[in-house]
């Protein structure tokens, strides 16, 4: 608060000059140069904001040093006596502590070093703002990013309860709001804590007893979205390996990784090729059947509850066990997330019983119905997935009483309209079942089932495998060639063309149009060969004006492969057919390339008709039919004595040539 020096000084030194200058008597009287006693009004205050938080912050430390021997007086001071006694007294001056509010006064002195701060920038900032503006705005925005922090946190803390925030004035916000605002502001506990609580324990906890209970807990609580639980999974997978010889710990921690992997939290995908162990055959099956078992539960209760709350939440439980079923059909033994890709066609979700029985037809009944439901009703595409994906473990098409109500379903799924996955399951249902389709006539239709439902049903598949006639695309699920959805297409219609009716119905919808196509794109040296072939010869025994436009050398490598790979497969019944689709393009033998693949397909003709020959018995053995037997051998007999004759008329050409040429 003293006056400056430097002014007097100052004027002083201008008075000497204008005497130097003016003379002795243009200087006013130096006697009321002395110092003032008088401050400004900005002075003043700045001083005082300077002044009191410096007393605050001495405060602030005397109170903290005080309370640091409070503590310690605590702390040491044990007492003797008996041990009773000494908890006697302890007690006491923990209800002291209590009593006397000691941490009411302890937050008191951090509350003084917090004005302390406060005033401190105040009066720094009014004081270099009345000397240097450019400095004090550098000083003004810190402050003022300080006091929004802090109100920031202020106001975290009075909107939420948990937050970590918390001071003596949140405290004193939050009663007011308690107070007064306790009806407009409730607090709701996050439905994730539990998660937080069961990934904290599986991340840290050496305890295996805590681990083994905390694994037990992580299906029944939900878990956050986008949550990073990798640590925790990676923690269930070794236990999981580790208990292989407990079956029941075993189970316990393969269904937490089940769940894991159904829900949207981030696990390290990379150790799930190895999770599987192969000496547990069983395992897989029970994992399969006890989701099956926990979702046809659900929805019994589902059926039986007219609350809408009630019925989300049974449909929530549905869908769960749906989806866990397909974490554990990998046929690579090994979990997987349920929308892979890879399960659509390779997933093995076949179970049994405990003692062994397989399910019968009947046990599938509740998820034809609410495949059903969800079809007509529903718009999770991602449940009628993973419905039609859980139903092809049937092999079939279910209970007599529920066919019709299945096709129709398998139907409707194969809309052009149906995400890809969705079609595609639907397809590998339709395919699992192939068996009992080839075998409906229209003399054993079973009950509800028309030739007007099989007929959409055709329609319907070629829908699946080519929702866009119209446009060629090239990569993606719906591409044009899709190497195992058409796969699954053609052992399906392979299938289905053992019955002739089903041959009339897939020509009438233009199936062979579609195998024609992919007979003309595909590998030559493919699986899919034997397949189009016996498709081909087939449809044409079947009648059909079959007419194919694939090229010319394409073809000829299709039946040569074809008849390579048939001595493989060791099907008998599928001769007369590829002896069908070998006819079908015979051509007359020169010395190009024709010649040389006419040469090798009466090769392979004939080691198959030995073979044949040598191999009856073994194959009556087997089951075959002797009349399918005979029909296999009459109809390659034909043919070899036809390609035969057409290569010694090929000869005698060739050797009259010659001998007119000479």
């Amino acid at each position: 608060m003293q006056p400056n020096p430097g002014d007097t000084t100052n004027v002083l030194l201008l008075y000497l000059i204008q005497t130097t200058v003016n003379g002795p008597n243009s200087v006013p009287d130096i006697n009321t140069l002395s110092s003032s006693t008088g401050y400004s009004s900005s002075t003043v205050w700045v001083q005082t904001l300077a002044y009191a938080s410096l007393a605050f912050s001495v405060l602030a430390a005397f109170g903290a040093v005080l309370g640091k021997q409070w503590l310690n007086s605590y702390k040491s001071v044990r007492g003797r006596g008996s041990l009773e006694e000494r908890g006697i007294e302890r007690q006491m001056k923990l209800d002291g502590v209590e009593y006397f509010r000691l941490q009411t006064v302890l937050r008191a002195f951090l509350v003084l070093l917090q004005i302390s701060l406060l005033l401190f920038g105040l009066s720094l900032s009014a004081r270099m703002w009345t000397q240097e503006t450019t400095i004090s705005s550098v000083i003004i925005c810190t402050t003022a990013f300080g006091i929004l922090f802090y109100a920031g946190t202020i106001l975290v803390s009075v909107l939420r309860p948990d937050s970590p925030f918390q001071t003596p004035a949140s405290e004193l916000f939050v009663a007011i709001r308690q107070k007064f605002l306790s009806d407009k502001f409730t607090f709701t506990p996050s439905i994730f804590a539990k998660s937080s609580a069961i990934r904290w324990i599986l991340e840290t906890s050496t305890n295996p007893e805590i681990v083994k209970a905390a694994a037990a807990i992580v299906p029944c609580v939900q878990w956050p979205p986008n949550l990073d639980a990798s640590a925790a999974f990676s923690r269930l997978q070794d236990n999981f390996k580790a208990c292989q010889d407990r079956e029941e710990l075993y189970v316990k921690y393969g269904q937490a990784i089940a769940y894991l992997c159904i829900q949207s939290v981030k696990i390290n995908l990379e150790p799930l090729e190895s999770c599987w162990i192969a000496s547990i055959p069983k395992i897989q099956s029970r994992f399969i059947r006890d989701a099956f078992m926990a979702g046809r539960a659900a929805y019994d209760q589902l059926k039986n509850t007219q609350e809408t709350d009630t019925q989300l939440k049974h449909r929530a439980s549905v869908r769960t066990a749906l989806r866990t079923m397909l974490v554990h059909g990998c046929t690579r033994r090994r979990f997987s997330r349920p929308d892979d890709e890879c399960l659509i066609w390779d997933s093995e979700l076949c179970w049994c019983h405990s003692d062994e029985r397989e399910p019968s037809c009947e046990e599938f009944d509740w998820l034809v119905d609410y495949l059903a439901y969800n079809a007509e009703h529903s718009t999770d595409d991602e449940t009628q997935g993973d419905a039609l994906l859980a139903l092809s473990a049937m092999h079939g098409l279910g209970s007599s009483s529920k066919q019709q109500s299945y096709i129709n379903s398998l139907i409707h799924c194969m809309q052009s309209t149906r995400p890809p996955r969705v079609r595609h399951a639907a397809l590998r249902a339709t395919c699992e079942a192939r068996e009992e389709l080839a075998s409906i006539s229209s003399a054993l239709m079973p009950q509800g089932v028309d030739a007007q439902l099989l007929d959409e049903l055709s329609r319907a598949l070629l829908t699946a495998v080519r929702p866009y006639n119209d446009r060629t695309i090239r990569t993606g699920p719906d591409a044009s060639l899709h190497l195992d959805r058409d796969s699954c297409y053609l052992r399906l219609i392979y299938t289905l063309t053992k019955n002739d009716e089903w041959c009339q119905r897939l020509t009438r919808d233009g199936h062979p149009d579609r195998c024609i196509f992919i007979a003309d794109v595909v590998n030559c040296s493919s699986e899919f060969n034997l397949h189009l072939s016996v498709i081909f010869g087939r449809i044409k025994s079947s009648g059909v004006d079959l007419r194919l436009s694939v090229a010319e050398w394409r073809w000829r490598l299709l039946i040569a492969f074809t008849w390579s790979t048939w001595r493989i497969s060791d099907a008998v019944d599928e001769i007369p057919a590829i002896v069908t689709a070998t006819r079908l393009n015979l051509t007359a033998l020169d010395d190009g390339p024709e010649g040389e693949w006419f040469v090798n397909i009466v090769t392979d003709v004939h080691k198959t008709l030995v073979e044949l020959q040598q191999k009856q018995a073994h194959h009556v053995d087997r089951g075959i039919a002797q009349a399918t037997i005979d029909a296999a051998l009459s109809s390659l007999q034909g043919l070899h004595a036809e390609l035969s004759l057409m290569v010694e008329q090929w000869n005698s050409s060739q050797r009259n040539d010659g001998a007119s040429r000479s």
